[in-house]
């Protein structure tokens, strides 16, 4: 009998570590991902990125900033801690023919865990303008101004800057949610406000499987336009343009007009390599677009409706745009 119990005890003391051994089951993650505060400002160190796109269309707002033509782009950005400064180039096709657009930014971008908050502000840069200047007659618009009565119909140069605010939280690894403030004091240099307002999501609908590099994205947002300095003449979008406060006729200035703009698409990354398919469109009209934009395709039309100037534009639109980036950054290399 003595002999039985200590061959028990034995095993029981032989079997223990092989029930200690067995891995703890791993805790389920939540539905919802919580914001996790914290002012660790700069505890992320030093970190950078940059890139290269290539687009069918460069299409910003519901715009196309390249006349529906292919266009590309090459940015950079350092970061440390929370606080990132960043420059990007992009070739386009606007109304006063620049070299490019440049943009410089800055701002600090907290990280709650899942919640990441992005204040910051960008300079729009578009170097080597020609302005555009309304005169009638058999040439309506020419690059310089050869009379007392035109008009300019652009700035002499578009550059502007941009305040933003632009949260995202991943509510799991299956969604996130975002969206985007962006106020202009001084749109384009009309001195007209602007302020653009977005919501946006991402679905990852494979998250932790071979196909995790697939997402299906969209946006919905709407760009409120103000009115321009009364240098720029008035607008057929306002009807009273021609009559201030008072009754007394005068001029106002010149009112854009302010639209909606949604898109959708997919897109598939791999490694640096992302392909993007996506589909833009707008409410605005195309003489609502030929009035933001001030397409030179639209001038000899323009010059022709000598009561209200009204035109068209076809820079914007539904459009299907198709574009691959290669994004590399300090993680890339470890």
């Amino acid at each position: 009998m003595k002999s039985i119990l200590l061959a028990g005890v034995a095993a029981f003391a032989l079997a223990a570590p092989a029930f200690a051994a067995e891995p703890a089951k791993p805790e389920a993650k939540p539905l919802i991902a919580l914001p996790e505060p914290n002012v660790d400002f700069l505890g992320a160190g030093f970190d950078y990125a940059y890139g290269a796109k290539f687009m069918s269309d460069y299409i910003v707002r519901g715009i196309s900033n390249s006349a529906h033509r292919p266009a590309g782009s090459v940015y950079g950005e350092l970061r440390y801690g929370w606080f990132y400064t960043g420059l990007a180039a992009t070739n386009v096709t606007l109304a006063t023919s620049p070299l490019a657009e440049v943009d410089i930014s800055a701002g600090i971008r907290p990280t709650w865990g899942p919640l990441t908050l992005d204040f910051g502000a960008v300079y729009y840069a578009y170097p080597s303008n020609h302005q555009q200047w309304f005169i009638g007659g058999a040439i309506p618009v020419t690059t310089f101004k050869n009379s007392y009565t035109a008009l300019p119909t652009t700035a002499f140069d578009p550059s502007y800057i941009e305040i933003y605010f632009k949260p995202s939280w991943a509510l799991n690894d299956y969604l996130t949610l975002g969206g985007q403030l962006a106020y202009a004091p001084n749109w384009n240099r009309y001195n007209a406000h602007s302020l653009y307002s977005e919501i946006n999501a991402k679905v990852t609908p494979f998250a932790n499987t071979d196909y995790s590099g697939l997402s299906i994205s969209g946006a919905f947002g709407h760009y409120y336009l103000g009115m321009s300095d009364a240098s720029y003449g008035g607008s057929y979008i306002d009807p009273d343009y021609a009559f201030l406060s008072t009754g007394i006729l005068g001029t106002k200035g010149f009112k854009f007009a302010s639209y909606n703009t949604w898109n959708v698409g997919a897109s598939y990354n791999w490694n640096v390599v992302t392909l993007d398919l996506r589909y833009y469109d707008s409410n605005l009209t195309r003489a609502g677009c030929f009035l933001n934009t001030s397409d030179p395709s639209g001038n000899l039309v323009a010059s022709l409706n000598t009561l209200t100037g009204q035109s068209s534009s076809s820079w914007c639109g539904s459009r299907f745009v198709a574009s691959l980036s290669v994004d590399f950054s300090s993680a890339t290399f470890k």
